[in-house]
């Protein structure tokens, strides 16, 4: 049996199955709940008007038309129900099934668009798929969510296809931006024609015979007396149209730093062009040629690799072989040109270990009213020369600029921190403003670094335990009761200025002390304390 019920928000009608009494239902005009009780079922009578006498069942009026009052109520009975009133169905709550498919459809859609952002970059799974086959794709992909999405939004399907072309059109346009990186394919030529040569010329062969391959063949051939089979896994050649012997020195000294050539093995040179080419050999210890390829490209320039060669063939950037004119120079040493950044980073990358100093020295003295430009690679070519430089000037001028740039750079604060533990093993010269910079940028080390540093020459970090400040008071306690005379009074001297009450007794056990060096140093550091 059928029933009227009435939303009691919108006050629109539904008809709807006697099952549903005592149930939760939806409009399906406002989506507002209710339960469908007696308040809400409407009950509709018919009209009678006084002096109106109508019998139902008469035939003869039925038959003539005359009973109005029953075919108007039937007419609207059946534009109640035909008449664009939602079925039972379209006012109940959508089951879990349908919100799983729209669930299910949207996450399919932003699924395959994030796949496909990260599969369309170089090497990735639709690096070798044409525009037209990914427009079909994608087209797919829309077309079965938007199946799923409109079956769920059971009573919202208009606002569910406007999401879908909402989303559709972000794909497509995705799809539109996204470069196409196609593998070069081989190629098999067919066969000339009888009579006919082909003219062009064999990559293979050229190569071979620019770079003068047969020095490489010698070097093989000594290298399979030691290694066998593996001989060419120990062997890479670089080709060079444009490289004279006096550049060769720099990109030597580049190698052999990023390569970490063992001190026994040398890098050859063969002059080619009459001195204008070089091809450089590196052998005796194993050698990954696309770390080779890395170290050289982009950095020293272009690079062309023939891996069954095992040659790389390198056009070296102009960057190494310009000269330093009047105009880059003004560009160089002035902080207030707006190339001074930009210019001074080209040069940190320069081959030349002088221009390489100069940049470093111009990025250490920069004021502090210019802007910093370019601060992430600067801070990045600041990390390379401090793992890879020896010279102390050099590495003094790296921690000046470090503590300009990077005092906010957890790396530069890793590596400077390792750089110097290295040093202390090695007993070399450690720069003070490397232990600046760990102070300033309160490197977790810097503590540690500092007492070594401090407990064998106290005089030379006396300065840099004090930059410390109370953090280092403990530890001058233990060295004012430590068995080297040397230390306590350094200890004493370092206290007169960071000390506070907690170092008056120890200090005060040494004021009867026979030296009165110390005898005078303590007294200081107590006057001091008590004095702040």
């Amino acid at each position: 049996m059928n029933l009227q019920i009435e939303c009691p928000k919108c006050s629109k009608r539904f008809t709807v199955n006697d099952d549903l009494v005592g149930k939760t239902v939806e409009c399906g005009s406002c989506d507002h709940r209710f339960l469908v009780k007696e308040e809400s079922i409407f009950a509709e009578r018919s009209k009678v008007y006084p002096g109106e006498n109508i019998k139902r069942d008469d035939d003869f009026l039925s038959r003539l038309g005359r009973d109005q009052s029953t075919s108007e109520s039937n007419r609207k009975e059946k534009s109640m129900v035909g008449g664009g009133q939602p079925r039972v169905d379209a006012i109940m709550p959508a089951g879990a099934g349908q919100n799983i498919a729209v669930g299910a459809g949207i996450s399919f859609l932003l699924l395959y668009a994030f796949i496909f952002a990260v599969g369309t970059t170089d090497g990735g799974i639709f690096q070798d798929m044409e525009k037209d086959a990914r427009y079909t794709l994608g087209g797919f992909v829309c077309l079965v969510a938007g199946g799923l999405m409109l079956f769920g939004a059971k009573n919202w399907r208009g606002r569910a296809f406007l999401l879908l072309l909402t989303f559709g059109g972000a794909l497509f346009a995705l799809i539109l931006i996204r470069p196409v990186h196609l593998t070069p394919k081989a190629v098999m030529d067919s066969a000339p024609e009888p009579g006919l040569e082909d003219s062009r010329p064999d990559p293979i062969a050229r190569i071979r015979e620019e770079a003068g391959y047969h020095a490489i063949d010698r070097k093989l051939g000594d290298l399979k007396d030691r290694f066998g089979g593996l001989a060419s896994q120990y062997l890479v050649g670089i080709f060079v149209r444009e490289l004279s012997s006096s550049q060769f020195h720099n990109i030597e000294k580049y190698l052999k730093v990023e390569l970490k050539i063992p001190p026994t093995e040398a890098i050859s040179r063969y002059s080619r062009n009459g001195d204008k080419g070089s091809l450089i050999v590196i052998s005796g210890f194993p050698i990954d040629l696309d770390s080779v390829v890395e170290i050289c490209d982009p950095r020293l320039g272009r690079v062309d690799s023939y891996p069954n060669l095992r040659l790389i063939e390198l056009e070296l950037s102009a960057l190494h072989a310009s000269k330093v004119t009047e105009d880059l120079r003004d560009k160089l040493s002035n902080p207030k040109n707006p190339s001074f950044c930009k210019e001074n980073l080209n040069e940190l990358r320069a081959l030349d270990p002088s221009r390489r100093k100069d940049a470093v020295r111009e990025l250490a003295g920069i004021p502090p009213n210019v802007e910093l430009r370019y601060g992430e690679e600067i801070i990045a070519e600041f990390i390379r020369l401090i793992r890879n430089e020896t010279d102390a000037q050099l590495l003094s001028d790296l921690g000046r600029a470090l503590l300009i740039w990077a005092t906010d750079n957890s790396v530069a604060v890793d590596v400077v921190s390792e750089k110097v533990e290295q040093m202390i093993r090695l007993e070399s010269s450690v720069p003070a403003s490397f232990i600046d910079f760990l102070v300033k940028a309160n490197g977790e080390k810097a503590p540690l670094l500092i007492d070594t540093l401090w407990s064998n020459k106290p005089e030379v970090w006396k300065g840099q335990y004090i930059a410390l400040g109370v953090s280092a008071e403990k530890r001058m306690i233990f060295h004012l009761d430590g068995p080297s005379i040397r230390l306590t009074k350094a200890a004493a001297s370092v206290l007169a200025s960071i000390g506070t009450e907690r170092a008056l007794q120890p200090l005060a056990k040494h004021q009867s002390s026979s030296d009165s060096e110390l005898k005078a140093l303590v007294e200081r550091a107590i006057a001091a304390i008590n004095g702040r």
